[in-house]
């Protein structure tokens, strides 16, 4: 079974950040890291801190968070493939590349 992923734009406080879910197998919650950037081409890097994992609903949601939290928007999702330390994401409609996620740096590759 492929585990899927997504990135949403999380806007709050007049800023935004993007948010990095992945599905854990035999987890019920996604794993969740806070992007201080996007990650758009090879060599893009940016720091990162692990979140508390979020419900499975933000495979699909976008909108209003409760609490006053601001509001999401899926920016990319698509399945992906655990390598160690990376990912390997694989967006729908678009092309797999790698995040390397080490001591508080996500790099693209």
């Amino acid at each position: 079974m492929a585990l899927r992923y997504v990135i949403l734009e999380h806007t709050v406080n007049g800023g935004s950040h993007f948010d990095l879910m992945l599905e854990v197998p035999g987890q019920e919650k996604l794993r969740t890291l806070q992007l201080q950037s996007r990650l758009l081409k090879p060599g893009d890097a940016c720091g990162f801190k692990e979140l508390e994992a979020h419900r499975r609903a933000y495979l699909e949601y976008e909108g209003e968070v409760s609490g006053g939290r601001g509001t999401v928007k899926r920016v990319e999702r698509g399945t992906y493939e655990p390598l160690g330390a990376s990912v390997l994401l694989s967006p729908e409609g678009g092309v797999c590349y790698r995040v390397e996620l080490a001591q508080s740096s996500a790099r693209c590759w």
